[in-house]
């Protein structure tokens, strides 16, 4: 309604109707939006109040002297997060009735947080508290205190009974009356029988109220009902509230517009709906329509599924990371089509082709890197479901003949790192165009799952392995097998392999690494596990462990990896298939990524030269998964005047192997960094993991290789050439 108050033209009042209407009054392909400025110096605090109505007296006072949030989260929610990580202990002995406030302030600089701190702290001194309370300036106590707030959607929602539906609602009361209207909903939940939560922006009077109601049966739909219908009748006629605070009016509300708003301003949004949609295509029923049961109809039933999966709220956070979300499915989607499935009952014709589009578009086409994990409040890994899902597609025979290659892993290591060398002398004769079109060939055949296809920018053969001595050493060095089978990419040749330059850049820093004799045929196991192959994974991690423990001197010595993805494997991937025996001796092991080991042991021990002008890094997956990804963007500004991680940067879907074997996966996920990265050129591409920098060098054209041939060539005594 506010936008034939605002605009003066006809164009200028539909524009603004366009912002909020959910899509019924247009289509909307592009946006341009305004930015607001994200200051850093912050205050911040989480108070716990001794009941609802203390909590949110304190509001105004906190908004009126400057707070940039104020959020209120009630006992139930408390209660959610009790045993996360960053909530404290003592919450679980919380009366009934505690009640959480987390406040924050922002401010441009250090001397205007000075003054927000002062009046801050006015506000403080005046409450009555449960338990001591101080704004702090630590970055990393607030991103608990924000962890506990986002985090109460991931606990509801991970604990809900399976097959329960996950419904979020936003409401708005007068703020003097949030307390109240706050106390209404927790006797609302009673009245029905749901074990909801409340929390929100406090100093707007709006709340989130978070139920999981099983919506499988006749009976379950009709207490839903009666629940809504009493929720409309507390927030409008109780308390002249809103319905809608935050978020779009939806379908669950769409029935409750006109008991809101009235007859009249109702009928001017359909009025204002059928003039710019007549023929009803745009978004039906979101936000008007007719069917007082509308909230009641097409309802999303979650029936149960894997159990890797089946706590998904459908909130879709993973969709922005995974490597093919411009491709074929996100997380999301593959776990909705999986709910579909089984909403199909029996064979039917959309069963059918669910299953046969199913193997590419989800399964074949997943990089399993478990971005998606990081940015799930609920912590799902869609890849484990995949991975078992290919695992079902192997048979016994298939299953045995991996195990005997992991069992003759090293000879079959050799025979790779021929075959490259070999393959990369006849591209050099016949072209990169003929040796592709044999290979595609030859993967038609076999199968475009197990066959790689050549790429134009395969690396050469690795070079041997550099002489070194266990005597002395500070570590062990385990040269992952992409290494030992790929060396450089041609055209980039350096002086010495990465194995070289990680012995040399080390030793210079006065901690020696030792290559054990025996490390060929030794792997992270990513290889069996991400395909899915139970057996010889089993197998390859149980060796490797038994190695790295004999190798260690029984965990007296650490053990470095060049591969972030490999020392994740060996980390963290492997341990659900060792046995009891190598299991205790894993938790014994000190395992550094080379990204580590090269930020917190090399680094303070060696001088840069003359240093780069730029450098952009590229953090894979894997150090997401690590920790390591600022410890790379570390490295890089310890080494360029200028250190770059790009903002699109994310999995590259090269996946160990799925960059061979399904190229347009690869492309597609580095589209968008690619595209960022051409905007200027770099002194140099950093990267952590052989196949991601392939990945990346494919996409961009440009030579990623790993950190440390600049790091040992920038830590050379006089001005090296980087």
């Amino acid at each position: 309604m506010e936008a034939f108050l605002d605009g003066r033209t006809p164009l200028d009042i539909f524009r603004r109707l366009i912002v909020g209407s959910e899509g019924t009054l247009a289509f909307i392909v592009e946006a341009v939006f305004e930015t607001l400025r994200d200051d850093q110096h912050r205050l911040t605090n989480f108070m716990i109040f001794p009941d609802l109505h203390s909590a949110c007296a304190a509001v105004k006072p906190f908004v009126d002297c400057g707070a940039a949030a104020v959020e209120l989260t009630d006992r139930a929610s408390l209660r959610s997060v009790e045993g996360k990580p960053g909530v404290p202990e003592r919450w679980k002995a919380l009366p009934e009735n505690a009640t959480g406030l987390l406040v924050e302030f922002r401010s441009p600089d250090d001397a205007t947080r000075d003054e927000a701190q002062r009046r801050a702290d006015a506000v403080l001194a005046g409450l009555a508290l449960l338990e001591p309370s101080e704004f702090t300036r630590d970055p990393r106590i607030a991103a608990q205190y924000w962890n506990v707030r986002s985090g109460l959607l991931a606990s509801v929602g991970g604990a809900r009974p399976s097959g329960t539906s996950f419904i979020l609602e936003d409401v708005c009361f007068p703020p003097a009356r949030l307390a109240d209207g706050a106390l209404d909903l927790q006797a609302l939940f009673r009245r029905h029988d749901y074990a909801g939560v409340i929390f929100g922006h406090a100093s707007a009077g709006n709340l989130h109220f978070l139920i999981t109601p099983l919506l499988n049966e006749p009976g379950e739909i009709a207490r839903f009902d009666a629940f809504m219908q009493d929720v409309v009748d507390l927030v409008v006629g109780k308390y002249d509230g809103s319905l809608k605070a935050e978020h779009g009016t939806g379908r669950n509300i769409a029935p409750f517009v006109e008991r809101e708003w009235g007859a009249k301003l109702t009928a001017l949004m359909w009025r204002l709906k059928r003039l710019a949609d007549p023929d009803g295509i745009l978004a039906p029923g979101v936000m008007l329509s007719n069917d007082p049961q509308h909230h009641l109809q097409h309802l999303q039933t979650a029936p149960a599924i894997e159990a890797a999966v089946d706590r998904c709220i459908q909130c879709g956070y993973c969709e922005r990371v995974c490597p093919s979300r411009n491709l074929s499915t996100t997380p999301r989607q593959r776990i909705a089509l999986r709910r579909e499935m089984v909403r199909q009952g029996g064979a039917s014709p959309m069963l059918e082709a669910l299953l046969r589009d199913y193997d590419y578009d989800a399964v074949q086409t997943c990089a399993g890197d478990g971005s998606c994990e990081l940015a799930c409040p609920v912590g799902i890994n869609t890849g484990v479901l995949m991975k078992q899902h290919r695992h079902r597609e192997h048979g016994r025979t298939a299953e045995r003949v991996a195990a005997t290659l992991a069992r003759n892993f090293r000879p079959l290591e050799r025979v790779a790192r021929m075959a490259v060398g070999a393959a990369g002398a006849t591209a050099k004769l016949v072209g990169h165009g003929a040796l592709t079109a044999t290979t595609d060939a030859a993967r038609a055949v076999i199968s475009k799952d197990l066959m790689p296809g050549w790429l134009p920018n395969m690396p050469a053969a690795a070079a041997s392995l550099p002489a070194t001595r266990r005597e002395g050493a500070a570590a062990v060095y385990f040269v992952a097998c992409v290494n030992r089978i790929f060396g450089h990419t041609p055209g980039h040749e350096r002086e010495a392999s990465l194995a070289a330059a990680l012995v040399t850049v080390s030793a210079r820093a006065g901690l020696p690494l030792w290559i054990p004799d025996d490390v060929g045929g030794h792997c992270c196991a990513t290889i069996w596990h991400s395909k899915g192959y139970e057996d010889g994974n089993a197998l390859m991690a149980n060796r490797t462990l038994a190695s790295l423990w004999r190798w260690s001197d029984g965990g007296r010595l650490p053990i470095v990896c060049d591969a972030s993805s490999c020392s994740l494997g060996i980390t963290r991937e492997i341990v659900d298939y060792l046995t009891p025996e190598n299991r205790e001796r894993h938790a014994a092991l000190t395992i550094h990524d080379s990204i580590a080991w090269a930020h917190d042991r090399l680094l303070p021990k060696l001088t840069i030269g003359r240093k780069l002008r730029s450098a952009v890094v590229h953090p894979s997956c894997s150090t997401q998964h690590l920790g390591v990804a600022k410890k790379l963007h570390g490295l890089a500004a310890a080494m360029a005047d200028e250190a770059v991680t790009p903002a699109s940067a994310a999995c590259c879907g090269f996946a160990g192997d799925r960059g061979f074997l399904h190229t347009e996966l690869t492309r597609s996920a580095t589209a968008e960094e690619a595209a960022e990265v051409a905007l200027r050129s770099f002194d140099a591409y950093l990267g952590s993991n052989r196949t991601c920098e392939i990945g990346l060098n494919l996409a961009t054209g440009k030579n990623y290789e790993s950190f440390v041939f600049q790091l040992e060539a920038l830590s050379r005594r006089g001005d090296p050439p980087a």
